[in-house]
């Protein structure tokens, strides 16, 4: 502070066109405080240093003012660019709050969008699912209509009773497969119908085959009837032996040119008797014709072929042979075979089976 006293009292005494020291001046001060009574010449004095004073009071207080002002412009200008400031921030708050919203509502209008498209996909697969599971079903359906219906065709046609069987078989395990509990009324009827078909007395037929091969092969060893053989020669015959006269020779001769057989007993081979090979070829022929029937279930013509054998057999064969019996025997109980024996009806599970599809389509 003395420094700048001193200076500010250069710039007075400048001011007033005098220079004085100051360590002259403080002693003046001395000597005007010790003769302030006798010499006056110090008022000036006095009243120069108060307006120094002054001066510096008042550029204190300017310069105060000044620092005040500065420091209020100062605070002013900062506090306008921090209210700048927030009002940029604010402003970009807005915005951002503003594009915030638009993306909250663009990605809610996207997740709404995604949604309805979720749905409509899953009703685009619902409907896929369905569509694909009828199809399944009406496949199993339509594979079990053919099943059935070959089923009655194999029974109905060409007697085939395991095929039948078969079908059926295989009907059911589509039926169970498939899963549909509408078709339980036709698994039941197919049930049925397997019981009956399961029901009916079956001929073993290789068996059956090979026993009338058997009576075949054994024709060849059956002895003729020799009574039969006598019969089969002309009652007329006269011993080689004995001449025979103009009169027995012409009786011959007309006997030859007409003959008289009675008819009571029509059932007679076609060729005479006499010629056994003939005779046994036409039994074997009857017994391949009832082989023949036998393959195709005609009951007709296999047990009359096999009667018309033991007619023949009975009359131009010993009767009293072993081998004979037992061929008789044989072909009495082959004929008592059926190969055709009564069908059951198993159209039931096919109708029952078209009914339930017929209410579906309805």
């Amino acid at each position: 502070m003395s420094k700048t006293k001193n200076s500010k009292i250069d710039m007075d005494n400048s001011d007033g066109g005098e220079s004085m020291p100051v360590d002259t001046i403080d002693d003046s001060s001395d000597g005007l405080q010790a003769g302030s009574d006798d010499n006056n010449p110090t008022k000036p004095l006095k009243a120069r240093k108060g307006g120094i004073g002054l001066m510096i009071a008042i550029l204190l207080s300017l310069t105060a003012l000044a620092a005040s002002g500065y420091l209020f412009l100062s605070q002013n200008s900062q506090s306008q660019q921090i209210a700048s400031r927030i009002s940029a921030l604010e402003s970009s708050l807005k915005t951002l709050g503003t594009d915030l919203k638009n993306n909250q509502q663009q990605q809610q209008q996207m997740l709404e969008r995604q949604a309805a498209e979720t749905r409509s996909i899953k009703k685009s697969m619902t409907r896929l699912f369905v569509r694909v599971e009828n199809t399944q079903q009406t496949w199993s359906v339509e594979e079990v209509n053919q099943l059935l219906q070959l089923a009655v065709d194999q029974l109905a046609l060409a007697g085939n009773i395991d095929g039948a069987l078969t079908a059926l078989s295989i009907a059911d395990r589509r039926i169970v497969d498939g899963g549909d509990p509408e078709l339980q009324p036709v698994r039941k009827q197919i049930a049925s119908d397997i019981a009956s078909l399961q029901q009916i007395d079956r001929i073993d037929l290789a068996g059956t085959l090979n026993r009338l091969r058997a009576v075949e092969q054994a024709v060849d060893q059956l002895p003729m009837d020799n009574q039969a053989a006598m019969i089969a020669k002309p009652e007329s015959a006269i011993s080689s032996n004995e001449p025979a006269s103009i009169w027995q020779q012409l009786v011959q001769d007309m006997s030859s040119l007409v003959r008289i057989r009675r008819i009571d007993q029509p059932e007679t081979p076609l060729l005479p008797p006499e010629q056994n090979y003939f005779l046994r070829e036409n039994i074997k022929a009857l017994l391949m014709s009832a082989r023949l029937a036998l393959l195709q279930n005609d009951t007709l013509i296999y047990r009359s072929s096999l009667q018309q054998a033991q007619k023949w057999l009975n009359k131009y064969f010993d009767s009293s042979s072993q081998k004979t019996q037992w061929i008789l025997t044989e072909l009495e109980n082959l004929t008592a075979i059926d190969p055709a024996p009564p069908l059951p009806d198993i159209s039931d599970s096919l109708s029952s089976l078209r009914a339930i599809t017929e209410g579906k389509q309805k």
